[in-house]
């Protein structure tokens, strides 16, 4: 692995963790006025499947629709993983948690994908980046207040529903990791063909789950959020986030989007005005030093 190209995957990695971080207040913001976040969900879906697909079709005509051998299995994969999986998930996992719980619980991820990384790629993590994946959880937990009562007493749907994004966003880094490494991936294909089946599985289960009644509540100033929240955390942050794991390990990248946590409280404390706790900055400190440790390459590499 060139130095260069380490560097690279890891600004394109903290890039996806800034436009992350704008999911969750935005989000808090569309449930108090009434929107159900799987129409979200859909709605950011298909968003990033219309703009890249008109990128594909603009650049590179009708044959960037092709899918080519041994690519078909992949894009579904992918499209369950990061679309209905991670997406969907971590959404309705928001309409039962507060923020820092469905955070403590997400954050799991670069752990999951540590371990898979040991099986999966056969990438063996550093010692660092292990520590650094104990410390973002430690983080995390300290910045919820460090209370085990209330772990004890969270929402078993938002349990559920976090864990599913889990699994979710620790299968899809590995995956795509996986499949980078043998084949050529494009990050405008996968966006779109991803987009394409993860749609698909939202809209039926939001259909038969939910219904649309919540659609009587849209208005254009929510309408605004929604495409702000569909153009950064999903046309852009996918879209980087799948450009640096063809970079870096899978581990390196799932531990360094953990920024998102420390963008998420700062945005809250500038647009909500709710200044950040002791116990938050705590726990933001903690989770920058290991992104820090995350961020400092094997030697040998």
């Amino acid at each position: 692995m060139r130095l260069n190209n380490y560097w690279r995957g890891a600004l394109l990695a903290l890039t996806a963790a800034v436009c992350w971080g704008i999911i969750s207040p935005v989000a808090k913001v569309l449930t108090a006025a009434g929107i159900d976040l799987m129409s979200v969900m859909v709605y950011r879906s298909l968003f990033t499947l219309t703009a890249s697909g008109f990128f594909l079709f603009f650049t590179h005509g009708v044959e960037a629709f092709r899918v080519e051998s041994g690519y078909l299995r992949f894009y579904v994969i992918s499209g369950t993983l990061s679309v209905a999986f991670a997406g969907g998930g971590f959404l309705t996992s928001l309409e039962y948690l507060s923020v820092a719980e469905a955070l403590v619980i997400h954050y799991t991820f670069p752990l999951a994908a540590i371990m898979g990384s040991l099986y999966f790629t056969h990438e063996r993590p550093t010692v660092l980046q292990c520590v650094a994946g104990v410390l973002i959880v430690c983080g995390v937990f300290i910045g919820m207040g460090g209370s085990l009562g209330a772990l004890m007493n969270i929402s078993l749907p938002g349990l559920f529903w976090g864990l599913l994004a889990v699994a979710g966003m620790s299968g899809q880094a590995l995956a795509t990791r996986r499949f980078s490494l043998e084949h050529k991936v494009d990050e405008f294909r996968l966006l779109f063909f991803s987009n394409a089946v993860g749609i698909v599985l939202l809209f039926a289960f939001k259909t038969l789950w939910y219904g649309w009644g919540d659609l009587a509540n849209f208005t254009l100033p929510l309408f605004s959020l929604m495409t702000l929240q569909a153009f950064t955390g999903s046309l852009v942050a996918y879209g980087v986030f799948f450009a640096a794991l063809k970079c870096i390990p899978a581990a390196m990248a799932s531990l360094l989007c953990t920024m998102e946590i420390v963008v998420a409280v700062a945005l809250t404390a500038i647009f909500v005005h709710q200044i950040p706790s002791v116990h938050e900055v705590l726990g933001c400190a903690l989770i920058l030093v290991a992104i820090a440790c995350t961020a400092v390459p094997a030697r040998h590499k």
